[in-house]
């Protein structure tokens, strides 16, 4: 557990070892642990600057970028880790997400494909290829995609909700409620407009 003690002490470390890429990302993580996500991304990139193929630090940089909405430089962080790692699941899946951002469905489905192809028992990835096949109207395939990550992960909610919007778009209303109440019973926050057409006429 991190506690701001604990980092005290690791900030110290840091500064007294400046060459040290263990203790910059030792601070780097702890930062990250604790929210300070500005803080972790300048402690990321000195652990990069000792040492630009350190794949971990390549990683948790694209994933802040990306929350702080910095697309393109999270997916060159990505990007640059598969030069060197392209075995990585987490890595290909993190640049789908990118990709799906930034409107390329096509090369975000291509990512996450990759990502199966490494790790098939890997739900986010599943997850995520469902989200691209239902906005290209894949429906049926979106729902034997969603079964597979039923399969692996049968309490994520995500799962229950794409399951309903797939069912809706195919015409099948009970199975969209069925899965829509499921996916609230999971804490889902449902879409209000969504949940009002799959209970019309009911």
């Amino acid at each position: 557990m991190i506690t701001e003690e604990k980092l005290k002490i690791l900030e110290k470390e840091a500064i007294e070892h400046p060459q040290s890429v263990i203790a910059q990302h030792k601070l780097a993580i702890a930062y990250l642990v604790l929210g300070k996500f500005q803080e972790a991304k300048i402690a990321f990139k000195k652990v990069l600057q000792l040492d630009p193929y350190h794949f971990e630090a390549l990683i948790n940089l694209g994933i802040i970028l990306a929350r702080e909405g910095e697309l393109e430089e999270a997916k060159k962080a990505f990007s640059f880790a598969l030069r060197f790692y392209p075995n990585s699941f987490e890595a290909w899946n993190n640049l789908g997400l990118i990709e799906y951002q930034l409107g390329n469905l096509e090369e975000a489905e291509r990512c996450y494909q990759k990502a199966l192809e490494i790790k098939e028992d890997f739900p986010s990835a599943w997850i995520n290829l469902s989200t691209i096949l239902i906005e290209k109207g894949n429906f049926a395939e979106a729902v034997e995609v969603l079964k597979k990550a039923q399969t692996l992960a049968p309490n994520l909610s995500t799962i229950y909700n794409n399951l309903a919007v797939a069912y809706y778009y195919l015409g099948n209303k009970e199975e969209a409620r069925l899965n829509l109440e499921k996916a609230k019973k999971l804490q889902y926050p449902v879409n209000p407009e969504f949940e009002k057409l799959v209970y019309e006429d009911f």
